[in-house]
């Protein structure tokens, strides 16, 4: 690593290149908050016109309360996607495109600036977030530029397995690449701050070593070509602190999994435009797939605390929306790069995972509620907080509408309106309707004229019926989300936080039994309301069907969108990463298909490997010990921890704590003296799993001794113990 030279700036009060010209993008917002109120007014007009019928009454004045912010979100959405639309069929070329700024002398030149790629993980799955990074920096290879980009693994793991199989991982890999020096690895003993103190932890340390970080999620994947690009970019502007991409969901198994996948890849684009034409820069960071500028992240992105305890104040969990405002409010600018292909993610595999990263994502979003107020903010950073609260608080709302319409249709007489106050309920009803569908319609048939994605005219075909299909379903899916981000939000205002926990991305089977349990309560709401809305009468009982019958199906619902059973086989929910793989993806899947399919051990050998190679690998067990920071302990701590080691010799791992497994593993002396005691002692000595560890290890220790691909490897640990064995 070397430093990094200052980047030329112009002089002051000369704008920045990067920065969008304020007139224009004053233009562009205005145009967009003017379509998305008068469509606002125009339905609480209407709404206004159906109540008048009702009287002065407090429910009517809760539903329209209610309505209001509602349908404010609802225009907003529906004209982002017209307006993105619209953009990708214009024939002019968008003066804010930042792939213009590229020349193509600059193409043949080396990007000029030392970048940081960071991948902070937690208790991840240790073969994809490696095979991930083996692709990454291979992809970057091919570019000629891997001189230009260094990579950093930033561990929080606090679960002892997951943190050697990390170490061994980062040695294997290097090796193997031939990557010393370009792959760091940095375990904190104390994950403080979470993800967010791991990123800042790297800034303090290394920052000012690089002009540029990429941040990468666990999942994320990047090709060389786009990092290489975004860098170009960067160079280019210096007016932009944060080039967001817009990260499509990839390898995804279950049904759920790939409707989001599909989703995404047909209606992303259009979305992604239309966010662009009304953010311009004062676009949003979405905490990986990025690239930040670290002078200024540095200087002026540091997270404040909030006022009160947690869950609403605390440690700010959902950061990135701050640190992009921040970011504004220094001001450089926090663009969105136009890409469709390079830049990828994974997706929660069922409707349970899927919930538990919404309730993370929904505390984080409601905490940016104080920031509203806060002082210095630009105006669509402030937007974009109250986008992000409104995202979250529209459940309780909407579950509110549909309380108080309930009330108003059990008043007597109510249920029979005619004239104009039925014509306003016919014309609200279909712009409603108009709102909520037409812009995936327009999209669909956008797709079908243009032929962007699908190409053929079969692959068109499948294309429009799985948008019609996956229509139907999130529609179904909606009143559960509904009800559970409800719940969500009350428990954040009651008090009831999140804890910390790994992200789950691949399915390992369908628990009925938690389904059930999860979903039972959503099911009997079901039925009394469709109970309550048959007493009112049919009219109200047909009106409110489709919400009932949503609510009553949510088990089978969620058993069959976390099945395998997803329609590929004949077509149905292709995205573009499938019709035609990007060259990063196929070398993950290939990779790990061949990781997968290595040699098995033991079920109690494998939820324990990365202990297992600490104690008896000589390798492993060396490596460890030269990263531990050195400590001395005192007497008392030397018994306690002797206590452990017999412990786990005579009892096995399960009967350690994992607070007691940590405080073993973080002591040199006692790893040294494990390996030792290990390999000395008589097999009666020792616990069962133990004895069947040493039986399994010239099978575990084929290569690579990690659960990596092995590639050109010849570990030494494979020779030494076939030497032990024999």
């Amino acid at each position: 690593m070397s430093e990094t030279a200052t980047m030329p700036l112009p002089p002051k009060n000369t704008p920045l290149a990067g920065l969008v010209p304020r007139t224009l993008a004053r233009a562009r917002r205005v145009t967009f908050l003017t379509l998305v109120c008068l469509g606002t007014l125009l339905g609480t007009w209407l709404m206004l016109r159906y109540l008048r019928a009702y009287g002065f009454r407090w429910s009517a004045v809760g539903l329209l309360a209610c309505f209001i912010p509602l349908y404010y979100q609802l225009n907003s959405g529906f004209w982002t996607a017209v307006i993105g639309v619209w953009r990708q069929n214009t024939p002019h070329g968008d003066p804010t495109n930042l792939w213009a700024s590229i020349a193509d002398e600059d193409v043949s030149t080396a990007p000029g600036a030392n970048v940081a790629i960071i991948i902070p993980v937690y208790n991840e799955d240790v073969s994809r977030v490696w095979e991930g990074l083996r692709v990454t920096y291979e992809s970057l290879q091919k570019t000629g530029h891997i001189e230009n980009f260094d990579f950093f693994v930033l561990s929080d793991s606090d679960q002892t397995n997951k943190w050697i199989e990390e170490q061994t991982a980062w040695l294997e890999l290097s090796r193997q690449l031939g990557a010393f020096g370009k792959i760091f690895y940095r375990r904190r003993r104390k994950p403080i701050n979470r993800k967010s103190g791991n990123v800042s932890d790297f800034c303090r340390r290394w920052g000012k070593r690089y002009r540029y970080m990429i941040v990468f999620d666990a999942d994320s994947l990047m090709s060389g070509a786009l990092m290489v690009a975004m860098t170009r970019i960067m160079e280019k502007n210096p007016g932009i602190g944060i080039l967001q991409t817009f990260p499509k969901q990839i390898a995804s198994e279950t049904l759920l999994g790939r409707l989001m996948q599909f989703s995404q890849s047909l209606y992303g684009p259009a979305f992604m435009a239309g966010i662009n034409y009304w953010q311009n820069g004062e676009a949003n960071f979405w905490g990986h797939n990025a690239i930040i500028r670290l002078e200024p992240f540095i200087q002026h992105c540091a997270l404040p605390p909030l006022p009160a305890t947690v869950p609403f104040g605390g440690h700010i969990l959902s950061h990135d929306f701050v640190e992009a405002a921040l970011m504004r409010k220094a001001g450089y600018a926090v663009r969105m790069l136009n890409t469709v292909r390079g830049s990828y993610e994974e997706g929660p595999p069922t409707l349970i995972d899927t919930l538990k990263r919404d309730r993370r994502w929904c505390q984080g979003n409601m905490q940016h509620f104080w920031l509203l107020f806060a002082r210095g903010w630009h105006f669509m950073s402030r937007l974009n907080f109250a986008h992000g609260v409104l995202s979250y608080v529209s459940s309780p709302l909407w579950l509110l509408f549909l309380i108080f319409s309930t009330i108003l249709a059990a008043m007597p007489g109510n249920m029979e309106q005619s004239g104009p106050t039925e014509r306003a309920g016919i014309l609200l009803l279909g712009l409603t309707i108009t709102l909520i569908f037409l812009p995936k319609l327009l999209i669909v048939l956008d797709e079908m004229v243009s032929a962007r994605v699908y190409k053929t005219a079969q692959q068109r075909f499948m294309a429009f019926v799985s948008s019609m299909t996956d229509t139907v379903i999130f529609t179904m899916l909606a009143p559960v989300m509904m009800w559970f981000h409800s719940v969500f939000v009350f428990k954040i205002i009651t008090g009831q936080g999140v804890k910390w926990v790994a992200q789950k991305r691949k399915l390992d089977g369908v628990d009925w039994r938690e389904i059930i349990l999860t979903f039972g309560g959503v099911t009997l709401l079901g039925v009394v309301w469709g109970v309550i809305a048959w007493n009112i009468g049919w009219q109200f009982f047909l009106w409110f069907s489709p919400i009932c019958f949503s609510l009553v199906l949510a088990i089978p619902l969620a058993i069959w969108l976390s099945s395998g059973k997803s329609g590929r086989s004949i077509g149905l929910f292709t995205s573009a990463e499938e019709i035609e793989p990007p060259a990063v993806l196929r070398e993950l899947e290939t990779n790990l298909a061949e990781v997968k399919g290595r040699l098995k051990l033991p079920p109690e050998i494998e939820r324990n490997y990365g202990l297992m190679q600490v104690c008896l690998d000589p390798y492993v067990n060396g490596l460890h010990i030269s990263l531990l920071r050195r400590r001395k302990n005192t007497h008392d701590s030397r018994e306690y921890l002797s206590e452990i080691a017999d412990k786990l010799l005579q009892q096995g791992p399960q009967a350690l704590t994992p607070r007691e497994s940590s405080a073993l593993i973080n002591d040199t002396e006692s790893v040294t003296n494990l390996h030792y005691r290990l390999w000395s002692a008589t097999e009666h000595d020792l616990a069962p799993f133990w004895s069947l560890a040493i039986k399994q290890y010239n099978l575990a220790a084929t290569h690579p001794f990690t659960h990596l691909l092995a590639r050109n490897a010849v570990t030494p640990t494979s020779t030494a113990f076939s030497t032990r064995k024999e």
